[in-house]
């Protein structure tokens, strides 16, 4: 059986979500994602945040909520960084984020750093995910399971963890050096312009993006 490399699945995400919002995680993640797809402005990189990225698409997934949107958030993270914050699995599972989507694609070393190995060959992700209170969660290992559960992910209710194993190859990138302030930026810029996009045809251009900030300056008493 051919193992699936993380180039195959970045493509493959790419395609099947094109718009969607999708959280990358630093390192290789991020820099073959924008080998093979380009920068993109409904992909934000967390660029040194190694850990969190599950975190941030939480905090935009709950936020996207409370606004007009069905969009998917898909949230791209490696096993090692994802150890370095597993307990994010657990508050994911408390607040339950109905359009999460989070992959994880697993090959079992901290690629970046040399190849050193990780713990998650000990650790039943998926297990662990629906210990958590998951929606669901599912393990992937090859391409036409990919294919099967993602098509199953973006059309069902979250938060689903996909746990993809993939092999040890790498793409010929180079750095990727960029103010995080500037993907922010970028990134929450697109999101105003993708709320507006999808507003009523009824003439309200800027209905969707100012009921979000109703709800924010309800919420925050602002």
């Amino acid at each position: 059986m051919t193992s699936l490399e993380r180039a195959d699945v970045l493509r493959h995400v790419d395609a099947a979500a094109p718009d969607s919002p999708v959280v990358l995680s630093l390192g290789g993640i991020s820099r073959e994602m924008l080998a093979v797809a380009g920068r993109k402005g409904n992909h934000f990189i967390s660029l040194d945040a190694m850990g969190q990225t599950v975190s941030v698409a939480l905090g935009l997934a709950l936020g996207l909520d409370r606004c007009d949107s069905e969009d998917k958030v898909i949230a791209i993270e490696g096993d090692g960084s994802l150890l370095m914050g597993l307990s994010v699995l657990s508050t994911v599972g408390h607040l339950k984020p109905g359009r999460l989507v989070v992959y994880v694609l697993d090959n079992g070393v901290y690629l970046a750093t040399g190849g050193q190995p990780t713990a998650s060959c000990d650790i039943d992700l998926v297990t662990v995910a629906k210990g958590c209170n998951w929606g669901d969660a599912r393990d992937v290992r090859t391409a036409d399971e990919l294919t099967a559960v993602t098509a199953w992910a973006l059309t069902t209710d979250g938060p689903i963890l996909i746990r993809v194993h993939i092999g040890t190859a790498q793409l010929p990138t180079g750095y990727f050096l960029e103010d995080p302030a500037i993907l922010a930026e970028d990134f929450r810029r697109w999101l105003r312009s993708r709320a507006t996009t999808t507003a009523e045809p009824s003439g309200s251009a800027d209905a969707a993006v100012r009921r979000c900030e109703a709800v924010e300056r309800g919420r925050t008493g602002r």
